[in-house]
């Protein structure tokens, strides 16, 4: 449903009408101009595009075509798209298929064993290396992906022919704690002169002092590089100790001052980080627990001040 006091502007009724053109390029080009405008758009525009594309879905005999309209789906990130996006996963073409296992992730509610994970263990097996590639990036970061199936699915996909579709693999057994991957993880470390993101950010989160070494090889070569600096100190066992300590004694002191705001730790999947989680007006309130403490000189009192400033007690 759409708010009824929005209405599509003329680039996005310009677009719609080339989904109706006989030539597929034409469509393909509708498609794509509506995800551009999807992705960043509000909630009204994002369900008028899908309400737009939807019925499409099922008739859109163009692969090409119909792997951009996917993609619109995807910017839409709309739960009443993942009937059709299952139905679509085993479509004959590899790129409507790709498309659909990057689009899962974004659409339909987080859940163990839901179905958009059954999807994508299925597309993990895929004869195209760039539906796994997709598939398996998917599965490792998804918060509800934590089930022996989808371990054993990542496993499987560390012996990939292709060595990007294995590098997924290996980060996310790495974000799920599985320290049988380490040499794996080292390996990747070591092989590439920047290491990938996401490989820097699998380290934090396994933060296993076997990885110092190599992370302080890469942090002499790149000595401003912020995302090296945060995987060496998660590995570190005494600086990890020391951020938790400083984060349990902000708690108390807030605690204290403020017990309004229901303050706590939380510790989030796939993150090396501490956050507080504050009850504070409609919406809760969240802050990364070590920024919050570099903020304040590394001073539990000075942050816990800095949170009562920043969230004044209601009127």
């Amino acid at each position: 449903m759409t708010d009824a006091t929005w209405a599509p502007d003329d680039d996005l009724r310009e677009a719609a009408a080339l989904l109706s053109c006989a030539d597929p390029a034409r469509r393909a080009a509708g498609y794509d101009r509506l995800a551009a405008r999807a992705a960043p758009g509000g909630d009204a525009l994002r369900a008028w595009a899908v309400d737009t594309v939807l019925p499409r879905a099922g008739r859109e005999p163009d692969g090409c075509a119909l792997s951009v309209l996917v993609e619109v789906l995807e910017a839409a990130q709309d739960g009443r798209a993942l009937p059709a996006l299952l139905e679509l996963a085993g479509h004959r073409d590899e790129e409507v298929r790709r498309a659909v296992a990057k689009a899962l992730p974004f659409v339909g509610d987080p859940a163990p064993d839901s179905p958009r994970v059954r999807a994508l263990l299925a597309l993990s097996r895929d004869g195209d290396r760039d539906v796994r590639d997709a598939a398996v990036f998917g599965l490792g970061t998804l918060d509800e992906a934590y089930s022996p199936a989808v371990r054993a699915a990542l496993r499987e996909r560390l012996d990939d022919e292709d060595e990007e579709v294995a590098e997924e693999a290996v980060r996310g057994l790495a974000n799920r704690q599985d320290a049988e991957v380490l040499p794996r993880l080292i390996g990747l470390l070591e092989a590439h002169v920047e290491p990938h993101p996401l490989t820097l950010s699998a380290a934090a989160v396994l933060g296993r002092p076997e990885l110092l070494p190599v992370l302080a090889e890469l942090a002499a070569e790149h000595p401003d590089d912020p995302r090296i600096a945060a995987a060496l100190a998660a590995c570190d066992p005494y600086r990890r100790a020391e951020s938790a300590a400083l984060a349990w004694r902000l708690l108390e002191e807030l605690s204290a001052r403020r017990p309004d705001l229901d303050a706590a730790l939380a510790w989030p999947r796939f993150s090396p980080d501490l956050h507080l989680e504050l009850r504070h007006g409609p919406e809760p309130v969240t802050y990364h627990a070590e920024n919050l403490l570099t903020r304040a000189g590394r001073d539990p009192s000075r942050a816990a001040a800095l949170v009562d400033a920043e969230c004044p007690p209601a009127a």
